[in-house]
């Protein structure tokens, strides 16, 4: 049966069969596969083979509600520093699929390989992040505010093959308002440092309902900077290091909110550091003890 096409939406909405429709406003919306294995011209039926081909296709428009439907299946690999380049604002990269068949981001060739964040307002969700080289040193480099990653998952595809910081922010205050929230890992090298590092002095990030495995030997969510308003909220971090304070370290001087997380990791007694946010039923367990987890930092 042939396809409707309707490529200008429809300005107030459509339903059909009493299911909203998607791209059924102004927007515009691009398909990104790489199965046909052509880069066509981000069409459903002609889709551009990778994301950074879609950044670059000039199809897109700054904060217009863009959105890049990566198919299921879909595989693409970054083998040099800003090898996926985010820098049309406002733009949504949404991954179709479940499980396996989830689209797929491969880092190799270099340990600078990375996905470089360089405009506002920039959404990706439901795309797994897979470090196929050694000591890779920041799978996603946030350079600008507003940046959210929803439904993700970081691996690696064999041992000695790690991203040592899964996303990274910027200096200062360049990416405020960084949002991750319902992603997952399973990062178990030694040499890994951070799930999340937080060195520069953003405000207002959000940090919530992630389910982080790893080996972080610094600390799995925190770093050194000097954040305001943050908010670190229901997340369960399993982080096997020995070190102090690895699952979350914050800055003293800190400000937000750190509650309800569950820690457990391999330091006898010391997880969760929140500096001066306020902490509120955290708990943290020596995974090797055969107890249910104690609040920490104590109760004043």
């Amino acid at each position: 049966m042939t396809k409707s096409h309707y490529p200008n939406g429809f300005a107030g909405g459509v339903s059909i069969r009493n299911m909203p429709i998607l791209n059924a406003y102004g927007g515009n919306v691009v398909w990104v596969d790489s199965g046909p294995g052509l880069n066509g011209n981000g069409n459903e039926a002609t889709p551009f083979s990778s994301i950074e081909n879609a950044m670059n296709s000039g199809v897109l428009t700054a904060n217009n509600g863009d959105i890049i439907m990566v198919k299921a299946g879909h595989a693409e690999t970054v083998s040099a520093a800003a090898g996926i380049d985010m820098d049309v604002a406002g733009v949504s990269i949404i991954g179709l699929g479940n499980g396996s068949n989830r689209p797929i981001i491969t880092f190799d060739t270099a340990a600078t390989a990375d996905i470089d964040i360089d405009a506002a307002n920039i959404s990706v969700e439901n795309i797994v992040f897979s470090a196929n080289f050694a000591d890779i040193a920041a799978a996603i480099d946030v350079n600008a505010v507003n940046f959210s990653l929803r439904g993700c998952h970081f691996q690696a595809t064999a041992a000695d093959m790690n991203f040592k910081i899964c996303v990274q922010d910027g200096a200062t205050t360049t990416s405020n308002g960084i949002t991750i929230e319902g992603c997952t890992s399973l990062m178990l090298d030694a040499a890994d440092t951070h799930f999340v590092n937080l060195a520069g002095t953003g405000d207002g990030h959000l940090i919530r309902d992630n389910v982080l495995h790893g080996n972080w030997g610094t600390m799995c969510i925190g770093g050194a900077g000097v954040v305001t308003r943050c908010s670190i909220l229901n997340n369960f971090i399993f982080n096997i290091a020995a070190d102090a304070d690895s699952c979350i370290s914050m800055a003293a001087t800190a400000t937000g909110i750190c509650a309800n997380n569950r820690c457990t990791g391999g330091h006898a007694s010391q997880g969760i550091i929140p500096g001066d946010l306020g902490a509120m039923e955290n708990y943290y367990e020596l995974s090797t003890s055969d107890l249910s987890g104690v609040i920490e930092p104590a109760v004043a």
